[in-house]
């Protein structure tokens, strides 16, 4: 299969805890443009099995059951040698789940310790069987996420290379190893040498914070698309700056963020969350955005420390 997504494109990346299908929509519904959007990972269980409604619901019933919204939403897996891979891909092939994305990049310690994400990339052995796997059991998109290695890029290209060969469409390429996390600076000049031996696209990913990083990462590396992750946090409006080149000032900051963080609030209250669950979403998706404020330092810590959703609900109406 060959991946039909245009030149230039840009993804909205998967977060755990983050790119649930309610904050999906709200992003679909108040940004609007963004190519991709990501679901948040599904742990493929080492024990028993996820029912059928399950996976809906991860992905979003809304999303399911249109043609449109499932083709442009990448549905991620996180799996480990000792998990149940092949009956879980079996499981979503027989769903109308579109794309399968397969995480080989979260650096979490809870993750690697358990044999996921970032981890499969210390053995290329134990990662080409589970590639190949879903490759056999997934008849339609498949892609793949990495970062460059562990502790080095020793096995980088073999990486890249083993992917093309076992059937991957497209691969992700986040510009940090694992022990770097997300501290250092990310070394683009990474995601250029996966497009230099990769046969399928490469999409770059790692320090995209703005539109002109964005076009920038596409005319330094050769990547085919941009992946934007706490970029995408700061502000769920980017494909306003990139695709309608508006002007990223603080007066047009300051009314998005607070557009964007009263109607998620409101969509989370409907859901029935609970005070102290609205609370801590907010402040999980928040965390970026009140950047380039006057202030945003001091909105950022106030939302930080608040107890109740009256709180914040006052911080933001005074932005």
């Amino acid at each position: 299969m060959s991946i039909d997504l245009p030149y230039g494109s840009i993804l909205f990346a998967p977060m755990e805890g983050v790119t649930d299908p309610l904050y999906r929509s709200v992003v679909q519904e108040l940004c609007p443009g963004w190519d991709v959007m990501a679901c948040d990972f599904l742990r493929v269980p080492s024990a028993g099995k996820y029912p059928l409604k399950h996976l809906i619901k991860h992905m979003g019933q809304e999303v399911y059951d249109s043609p449109e919204l499932n083709k442009q939403t990448m549905f991620q897996i996180l799996t480990s040698e000792r998990a149940f891979t092949q009956e879980m891909v079996e499981l979503i092939a027989t769903t109308k789940i579109q794309w399968l994305d397969l995480n080989l990049g979260c650096p979490s310690n809870t993750v690697c310790g358990n044999g996921g994400g970032s981890f499969l990339l210390k053995d290329l052995k134990v990662l080409a069987r589970i590639v190949t796997t879903v490759r056999k059991n997934f008849p339609r998109r498949f892609t793949c996420k990495v970062r460059i290695g562990w502790e080095n890029g020793a096995s980088f290209e073999d990486t890249i290379k083993l992917l093309n060969d076992c059937g991957a469409e497209m691969i992700t390429v986040h510009g940090r190893t694992r022990e770097m996390m997300y501290k250092e600076p990310a070394q683009w000049e990474w995601i250029a040498k996966a497009v230099a031996v990769s046969k399928v696209p490469i999409v770059g990913n790692g320090d995209v914070w703005n539109a002109q990083d964005a076009k920038r990462m596409l005319i330094e590396t050769g990547c085919h698309a941009v992946m934007v992750a706490r970029g995408a946090l700061q502000t769920p409006w980017f494909p306003a700056h990139y695709y309608q080149n508006q002007q990223d000032t603080p007066v047009f900051r300051a009314h998005m963020a607070q557009k964007f963080i009263l109607r998620y609030a409101q969509k989370l209250i409907e859901d029935e969350v609970s005070e102290q669950g609205v609370v801590k979403q907010l402040k999980s998706v928040t965390r970026f955005m009140f950047d380039g404020l006057p202030q945003g330092e001091i909105i950022r810590r106030s939302v930080l420390l608040s107890q109740s959703y009256q709180q914040i609900y006052q911080t933001v109406q005074a932005l």
